[in-house]
């Protein structure tokens, strides 16, 4: 039973140590989203610990939402693709397809931060699409049917996280607001 536990540990370490490109890359588009909500941060008037708390904790709440969205179109491709999926080399194509993200600090621009974020979605989908169809060599149509369910779940995921940290943030507001 150790001896498997191990096993399981030191496979789990080799496969963290060739997908460190992917994880990271991860955690720096986690970060840029979560730097989306420092201004409502600093709204609030929160301290600088607090901020990087929550900046952190949202950052990596992100990069594992992204890597469950990733594993889903993994799991996909092997079910329905011809080509073998590894794990690592996978999260490092997904990984370099969510670039874009990196500017996604962006939204929180006035007036055009809506717009900027449907094209960087837009355009992650679309790297995502062409990763899958140039990688494993599947046509259009399947890459797009293979790929669009764990990209609807992430954008779920965002969703619900932005939403609950955004109205945690207003209640916090409206409280101090409403105190003599």
């Amino acid at each position: 039973m150790l001896v498997d536990l191990e096993r399981v540990l030191n496979g789990l370490g080799g496969w963290l140590i060739r997908a460190d490109l992917g994880l990271g890359l991860l955690l720096v588009v986690g970060i840029s989203m979560s730097l989306s909500h420092v201004f409502g941060l600093f709204a609030n008037r929160l301290g600088a610990r607090e901020i990087f708390w929550r900046l952190l904790i949202d950052a990596l709440v992100l990069a594992s939402a992204f890597l469950l969205t990733s594993s889903i179109d993994m799991v996909l491709l092997n079910l329905y693709g011809s080509n073998p999926v590894h794990a690592s080399a996978f999260v490092d194509g997904i990984a370099s397809c969510l670039l874009p993200a990196c500017f996604y600090v962006c939204v929180a621009a006035p007036y055009i931060g809506e717009t900027i974020g449907l094209v960087l979605w837009v355009l992650i989908h679309l790297n995502v699409v062409t990763f899958v169809h140039v990688r494993f060599d599947l046509p259009w149509d399947q890459a797009l049917l293979l790929t669009t369910p764990g990209y609807l779940l992430a954008v779920l995921l965002v969703a619900l996280l932005f939403r609950q940290s955004w109205q945690r943030g207003y209640a916090m507001l409206a409280s101090e607001l409403t105190q003599p």
